[in-house]
């Protein structure tokens, strides 16, 4: 994860909104995780 020579290239806004969206991502699969465990034990 250390990078020396950060690349300037890409926004911060981009990266942003990488990072939001693979959050987002990750909760909406958690929580329709629990709620199929929750329908079918």
């Amino acid at each position: 994860m250390a990078d020396p020579a950060p690349q300037e290239r890409l926004p911060k806004r981009l990266l942003w909104f990488a990072a939001i969206w693979l959050a987002s991502v990750l909760a909406l699969t958690v929580v329709a995780y629990g709620i199929r465990l929750m329908i079918m034990p």
